[in-house]
This record gives C-alpha cells, sequence and structure tokens, in this order.
C-alpha cells in the first residue's frame, strides 16, 4: 500500500445533529483527531473541505451507551468526500445505531485515492482483454476531485475509480487497537427497524473457518455445489486480522484493473485459490477474457474450455480442504452462503420510486438517498416516498444521544 502518504486513523466521530426532521439547521458530525484538532462538518461547509483529498482519515464513531459489550471485530464504511457523507446521511445513521446494537465497532473512511494511485500498477492489467479491446469512459458521480470530469478507461487514460478506497480502509481499521475482523458494507445499505439482531450475524467471524469471505452465486432450491466461487460482488465482505486477510486486500488493491473493483477481485480470488492449491490459474480472467465475458461465463462452458476457473465445492474439497475463503463447512465445503451482516443490505430503488428526498433547510436544501426498506429475504422492494417514514423506518431518533 506504498503510495498512500499519511493517513489519520486515530479519529472519531460525534454525531452534533441529525437534523432530517423539524430541523432547518441540518445535519452536522464532528471529527476528532488525535493532536487534538476537532473538524465541524455540516451542510454549511461540507463542499469546501479538501483535506481528505490529500490526507483520508478513518474516525470510529464510539457511542455514548452501549446495550451490548463491544467485541473485536468491526464495520467500515467508506465515503469519499463529507458531502458524499451527507447525501447518504440517514443510512449512515441507521448503520451507527444497528452496529452499536450488535456490539460492532464502526468506522468510516473519508478520502480518495492519492493521485500516484489512480492508475493501475500491475502489467498483467495493462495486457488484460478489458483493458486492450474495450475502452470507455464513465463519470464518478462521486468523485469529488474530478467532478463530472470524465472517469474511466481508454488504451491512453487507464483510470481507476474510488471504489478501490474500499481496500485501504479495511486494512485501516484491521490495523486498529483490539480488531480481530471486519465486516464492510457499502455506505447506502441500511436495515429495517425494528429488528432484532441475529446472534449468528458474526458466526464468519468466530468460526474462524475463512480468512476472507463474499457471497457468491446461489439459487435457493438449486444443487449449488458447482457454483463458480469466484463470482461475487465487492459490495459486501469479511476479512479477518491474518496473514492472509490482510494479504488479500493488499493484493486485490496491487490488482487494480478498470473503473470498478469486479474483474480485478475475481482476477485475486482465483490467484488466492492458486496459493492454496485449488486451482491452476494463471490469470486467466485477465489474459482470456473481458469483464462481461467472464461476467457472463456459465458453469458447463468453464468445465469444458477453462477449467483453471473452476472454483466449486468437489475443486476445494480434493485439492484443498479447507481453504479459508467462504467457508462455512469447516473441514468439507459446504453450498450454503457465509453469513456478512446480512441484516444490512441495498436494494435499488424502483424507477416509480423517489431516488432522492429534499431535506429543506434554512438557508439550502439537502438531497439524501433514499434506500429500500426491505426485510433480507423479500423480492421485491419495500419502499417509501416520504421522507417522515424514511427516517421513522431507519429507526433514526430526532434528538441523538446514542
Amino acid at each position: 500500500m506504498s503510495g498512500f502518504g499519511p493517513i489519520d486513523v486515530a479519529c472519531t466521530i460525534h454525531v452534533d445533529r441529525v437534523g432530517l426532521l423539524d430541523d432547518e439547521r441540518g445535519p452536522a458530525l464532528t471529527l476528532k483527531f488525535h493532536d487534538g484538532e476537532e473538524l465541524s462538518i455540516s451542510t454549511e461547509n461540507a463542499h469546501n473541505i479538501d483535506r481528505f483529498i490529500t490526507r483520508p482519515a478513518l474516525c470510529e464513531y464510539v457511542p455514548k451507551h452501549r446495550p451490548v459489550q463491544a467485541t473485536d471485530v468491526g464495520l467500515v464504511m467508506v465515503s469519499n468526500s463529507p458531502s458524499y457523507l451527507l447525501r447518504l446521511w440517514p443510512p449512515f445513521l441507521n448503520k451507527l445505531l444497528y452496529a452499536t446494537d450488535a456490539g460492532l465497532r464502526t468506522f468510516l473512511w473519508l478520502g480518495e485515492l492519492p493521485e500516484g494511485l489512480e492508475k493501475p500498477s500491475s502489467q498483467a492489467c495493462f495486457e488484460s482483454m478489458q483493458v486492450t479491446q474495450h475502452h470507455r469512459r464513465l463519470r464518478s458521480f462521486y468523485d469529488s476531485r474530478l467532478g463530472v470530469a470524465p472517469r474511466g478507461f481508454d488504451k491512453m487514460d487507464e483510470m481507476a475509480s474510488n471504489h478501490y478506497v474500499k481496500m485501504p480502509a479495511v486494512l485501516a481499521a484491521l490495523a486498529a487497537p483490539s480488531i480481530e475482523g471486519v465486516y464492510y458494507v457499502d455506505l447506502d445499505a441500511v436495515t429495517r427497524y425494528p429488528w432484532t439482531v441475529d446472534p449468528l450475524f458474526a458466526s464468519e467471524h468466530t468460526n474462524r473457518y475463512s480468512d476472507v469471505s463474499f457471497k457468491y452465486g446461489f439459487k435457493e432450491g438449486a444443487d449449488n455445489s458447482g457454483t463458480l466461487r469466484w463470482k461475487v460482488h465487492g459490495s459486501r465482505f469479511y476479512a479477518r486480522n491474518s496473514i492472509k486477510g490482510r494479504a488479500f486486500f493488499a493484493n486485490w488493491f496491487s490488482n487494480r484493473c478498470t473503473f470498478k473493483d469486479q474483474y480485478s477481485l475475481w482476477h485475486t480470488i482465483l490467484d488466492f485459490a492458486a496459493s492454496e492449491g485449488c486451482v491452476d490459474y494463471a490469470g486467466e480472467i485477465y489474459s482470456k477474457f473481458r469483464y462481461s465475458d467472464a461476467k457472463h461465463l456459465k458453469q458447463d462452458k468453464a468445465r469444458k474450455e477453462f477449467p483453471m476457473l473452476v472454483l466449486d465445492c468437489a475443486r476445494i474439497d480434493e485439492h484443498c480442504p479447507r481453504f479459508p475463503f467462504a467457508n462455512v463447512g469447516g473441514d468439507s465445503c459446504d453450498v450454503n452462503l457465509p453469513r456478512l451482516v446480512d441484516q444490512v443490505f441495498h436494494h435499488t430503488i424502483p424507477q416509480e420510486g423517489h431516488g432522492t428526498f429534499e431535506v429543506p433547510l434554512s438557508s439550502s436544501t439537502l438531497i439524501v438517498e433514499n434506500a429500500c426498506i426491505s426485510t433480507v429475504n423479500a423480492t421485491r422492494c419495500e419502499h417509501t416516498d416520504d421522507l417522515r417514514a424514511y427516517v421513522e423506518r431507519l429507526g433514526i431518533p430526532a434528538q441523538w444521544n446514542s
């Protein structure tokens, strides 16, 4: 992770105002740093704060009162800027409340990728099918450095987005005192209030079978033993504070390639599997596939043409029993999915719903994002187009006293 420069890690979060209902001053929070410096953030100054572009911070929320004792496992979220944090203010507060009830220590990363790390450094990425045969330019909605300037990949301008800040954020959280593992969820994920914390929510941590866990493709009622376990999303995962756990996220960052992080994630998982003797993988995701082709690769085709990509239960049991990746079975591979703080989840608001709310303030209007507030196994998005109902369903009190 060289190239990041200084990161403020002994930093705490203090919620000063909820500011969503019946309070025209708007949200406010204070960050307190180890040297005594305090930074107040509100709707009035959030867009002018640029310190996190060059010096990221990992800040911990320490509640005034804990209903249960804090454990040795954390919950990590990331935001590239204070403005983006306020846009996701309701889901952020919702997760602070849930994590407190669950005994999770909660960390927020604020910051961007340093300029020197915006481009990939891996020769395998430069020579990959995605980079050499498929070029695109994208706009990053939440890039605080470039605003609406084009971002993305083309042959002359290889750029990685700030989706990749989750890797250094996780590594920084794993270095926090007394932390033995962390869960990561995207900032826009929520849980429905009232909640009863699943007593097994941290089983992936407490079982100690896995150094790294992601959710792979799983079909209810089907035989999932042949599922390709590298086909995962990077929006939710678990990382253990172990040599292999830390190395995985350092490697994922080193392997950064393309605008988003999924292509490099698949490559990193298969590299990890190869290092454990599971598969004879030698970079074929990069060398033989564009992102879309790998995403839609079928199990049957993989078995016939690309055996090095067949990472399933049979291969794991035969070649690398106890492979410490999404391992819920211990000595033998299990098709059940790992628990990854499943009560906190994200679904996209349907087109007929309101994607955002306007919060009228005394001197401006704050835009906050809406979210689906469904039960975990719901097949459709349950949402509201009323701000007050939304805040209440997230369990956010008018006065913050947690």
